[in-house]
C-alpha cells in the first residue's frame, strides 16, 4: 500500500484555505477566507502574486487560457484576472446569493478566447458567462418551483454542450448547455452531493454527505458502481494524471483510490477537522488545505520516487546492509534474513537459522562475509555466494559496525558501544553516554570517527582514537533506529520511529535536510553503492528509494529559503538555514496502523501520526 507523504506547507493566507487549483509552469493558485488569491511558485515554494478585490471566501478558481484566472466568491461575483498583471479584468455579478461553484465549459481546441465559465449560486441558479464579451449567455433554473433541495452545490464538464451539477437533494443534474434545458436527473445518494469531477473517457464521479463516491455513466443513465470507505461526507474530487482518484471527507481524511478495481489504496489524516480544498497537479502531487493553519499542503500520494517495494518478510524488517555487488541484505523480526536484488526486484537469498529471535543487525565482514546478530545474544557469519553458515558464536549485539582496520564496534541493551578484535575474541575499549539501547552504529570514512543511534533520540558521534565523545545530534523525536552514510561521506543519514529520515552534515555536525518514508516508523536504512537509499520498516516492506528524483524539505527559518536538494548534491548550507523555525512540527501525516509491541522486534513502536 502507498504511503502518503507530506512534502511542504505553504504559508501565506490568514485565514482557511477554501480552494485550490494548479496552473501551468509549476504554480498553483489558492483562495482563501481572507478574501484573497495567492499565486505560489511550487519549486520554490515561494507566494509570487497576491490577488485583491473579492469581499467574501473564495470558493472555486479555474485556470483559463493562458495566464488567466477565474474565481468565484460568497461575495456573489464571479471575477476573471490576469496572473501576471495581477489586475481584474472581468466581474460577473448577477448572482443574488452566494456563489458555490465555478466550472468552465468545453469547446473544441480551434475555439478563439477565453471560453464560457458556468457558475451556480445559492439563488438556485445556474448562470453561463462568457469571459471574452463580458456578459451573461444564459440562466438555468433549478426547477419550475426551486427549494433549498434544488440549489446546485457543485458542477463539473463532461463534455461538449453538457453541464453536471450535484443537488442538495441527491440528485445528479445534466444540461444542454447550448438550449439550457434540463436533459435529466439521475439518483442514487441519499444526501446532498458535494462535490463532482469527470474521469478520462466521460464517466462522472460524485460525492455527498451519505460518504459515499459513485460513479455515472451519461450514455446509460446508469451508475457504474460505487466506493466506500470514508466516515464522513465528502468535501472533494480530483483525479490525478494517472487516472487514480482522490478523495477528501469532512473528518480530515484523504484517500487515494483504484478506479477500475475499486479499492482504496491509501489513507492520511490531513487536517484535524476536514479538508476544504483539494487539486491535482500535473506532476502527481496533491494540494490540500483545511482550517487548521491556513497553509496549503503539497502531497505525494504515489509515491514517485520509489523505485522498489520487495515484500517476503514475514515480521518488522529491522535491518539493512548494502552488498559490494549492488544486492541488498534485509533481517527482520521473524529471525530470517534476505538477499535482494533490487534491480530485478527479487529475492536471490533465504538466511534462516537465528531461530526465530529478531535480527537486530547486520554487517559487511572484510572479504564480503555477512554478520547477522539477533535479539537472542547469537552472532552469526554467513558466505552469502551460496547462503550457508560459516561461523556462530554468543555475544548481545543490537548494532555492529566494522571499522577501516577490521575492528568490530558494537553496541547493546547496556547503553555503551564497545570495541572488539576483529574476530570477536577479545573486547579492545568501551565508550558509556548514552541513556538507553544503542539501536545502530555508522562509520564515518577518513575521519576517524563512528555514529551510534540510540532509543535515547539522540546520536553520538565518537573519536575512535581518543574514545570520547565529540557531539550528539538531536532532532528525532523516538528512537533512532538505523544509520546510514552517504557515499561521499560528508553526510549522514538517520532513520526514527518518528517516522523520519534525517541527513547530517557529519562534519559540522548540524542537520540539513528532513524527509519521510514510511508510514509506521522507519526501522532500516541502508545506501546502495549507486547512492539510492533502501528503508524497511513496521510494514514488512523494504523499499528502495532512487536519489534524482528524490524531494527533500530543508529545515529553515524562512519558507522562502526551502529547496529542493539531490542527494548527491547535499552541500554545506548557510547558518541561516541549518536550524528549523521555532515551534514548527518535527513530524508530517502518515497513515494510519496499529499500535506495536515492540518487546518482540528490539524496535521502537510507531503511532498514528496526523498532521498538526
Amino acid at each position: 500500500m502507498a504511503v502518503p507523504r507530506l512534502v511542504d506547507k505553504l504559508h501565506g493566507h490568514l485565514e482557511q484555505v477554501d480552494s485550490i487549483v494548479a496552473l501551468p509552469n509549476g504554480r498553483c493558485a489558492s483562495g482563501g477566507r481572507d478574501h484573497t488569491i495567492r499565486i505560489w511558485n511550487l519549486e520554490s515554494r515561494e507566494q509570487i502574486a497576491l490577488l485583491r478585490g473579492h469581499t467574501g471566501n473564495i470558493v472555486a478558481l479555474v485556470p483559463l487560457q493562458g495566464d488567466l484566472l477565474a474565481s468565484a466568491s460568497a461575495d456573489r461575483t464571479v471575477r476573471v484576472w490576469d496572473v501576471l498583471g495581477q489586475k481584474q479584468l472581468r466581474l460577473f455579478d448577477g448572482h443574488r446569493g452566494k456563489v458555490l461553484a465555478l466550472v468552465s465549459l468545453l469547446r473544441p481546441p480551434e475555439s478563439p478566447g477565453a471560453g464560457v465559465l458556468a457558475s451556480s449560486s445559492t439563488d438556485l441558479t445556474v448562470r453561463l458567462w462568457d469571459v471574452d464579451a463580458g456578459c451573461q449567455v444564459s440562466v438555468i433554473r433549478a426547477s419550475d418551483n426551486p427549494r433549498n433541495e434544488d440549489c446546485i452545490t457543485s458542477l463539473t464538464v463532461p463534455s461538449i454542450g453538457r453541464l453536471v451539477g450535484g443537488a442538495n437533494d441527491g440528485s445528479i443534474r445534466v444540461w444542454d448547455t447550448n438550449s439550457a434545458a434540463e436533459l435529466g436527473r439521475m439518483r442514487g445518494h441519499k444526501k446532498a452531493v458535494l462535490c463532482l469531477n469527470t474521469l478520462p473517457g466521460g464517466l462522472v464521479v460524485s460525492g455527498a454527505r451519505d460518504r459515499l463516491i459513485k460513479l455515472w455513466d451519461l450514455t446509460t443513465w446508469q451508475g457504474m458502481g460505487e466506493l466506500e470507505g470514508h466516515a464522513a461526507g465528502l468535501s472533494c474530487i480530483v483525479i490525478l494524471p494517472s487516472g487514480r482518484l482522490v478523495s477528501a471527507a469532512l473528518d480530515g481524511k484523504i484517500k487515494l483510490w483504484d478506479i477500475g478495481a475499486r479499492r482504496e489504496i491509501a489513507t492520511v489524516l490531513a487536517d484535524r477537522s476536514t479538508v476544504s480544498a483539494l487539486a491535482a497537479h500535473p506532476e502527481g502531487h496533491i494540494l490540500s488545505s483545511g482550517p487548521s493553519d491556513h497553509s496549503v499542503k503539497i502531497w505525494d500520494f504515489e509515491n514517485r520516487n520509489e523505485v522498489a517495494a520487495l515484500a517476503g518478510h514475514a515480521g518488522a524488517v529491522i535491518a539493512l546492509m548494502a552488498l559490494p555487488n549492488g544486492w541488498l541484505a534485509s533481517g527482520c523480526a521473524g529471525g530470517i534474513v534476505k538477499v535482494w536484488d533490487p534491480d530485478f526486484r527479487r529475492e536471490v537469498g533465504h538466511l534462516p537459522g537465528h531461530e526465530g529471535a529478531a535480527i537486530t543487525a547486520l554487517a559487511l565482514l572484510p572479504g564480503g562475509r555477512l554478520l547477522s546478530a539477533s535479539m537472542n545474544g547469537v552472532v552469526k557469519v554467513w558466505d552469502i555466494d551460496e547462503c550457508r553458515e560459516v561461523a556462530a558464536m554468543c555475544r548481545l549485539m543490537t548494532a555492529i559496525a566494522i571499522l577501516p582496520d577490521g575492528t568490530i564496534a558494537s553496541g547493546s541493551t547496556d547503553q555503551v558501544v564497545r570495541l572488539w578484535a576483529s574476530d570477536l575474541s577479545s573486547e579492545v575499549a568501551r565508550m558509556p553516554g548514552h541513556s538507553d539501547q544503542v539501536t545502530s552504529l555508522a562509520v564515518l570514512p577518513n575521519s576517524g570517527r563512528l555514529a551510534s543511534g540510540s532509543r535515547d533520540a539522540t546520536i553520538k558521534i565518537w573519536d575512535v582514537g581518543s574514545r570520547r565523545n565529540f557531539s550528539t545530534l538531536r532532532g528525532h523525536t523516538g528512537w533512532v533506529n538505523a544509520l546510514a552514510v552517504f557515499p561521499s561521506g560528508g553526510h549522514l543519514c538517520s532513520a526514527s520511529a518518528d517516522g523520519t529520515l534525517r541527513v547530517w552534515d557529519a562534519e559540522g555536525c548540524v542537520e540539513m535536510v528532513l524527509l519521510w518514508g514510511h508510514g509506521l516508523g522507519v526501522t532500516a536504512l541502508a545506501i546502495l553503492p549507486n547512492g539510492w537509499l533502501a528503508t524497511g520498516a513496521r510494514d514488512k516492506v523494504v523499499k528502495v528509494w532512487t536519489h534524482s528524483r528524490s524531494t527533500m524539505n530543508v529545515r529553515a527559518q524562512s519558507r522562502s529559503d526551502a529547496a529542493r536538494l539531490n542527494v548527491h548534491e547535499l552541500r554545506s548550507l548557510p547558518p541561516s538555514m541549518r536550524q528549523p523555525r521555532s515551534g514548527e512540527a518535527a513530524a508530517p501525516s502518515v497513515a494510519e496502523g496499529p499500535p506495536i509491541d515492540r518487546a518482540a522486534t528490539g524496535a521502537e513502536g510507531g503511532a498514528e501520526l496526523g498532521e498538526n
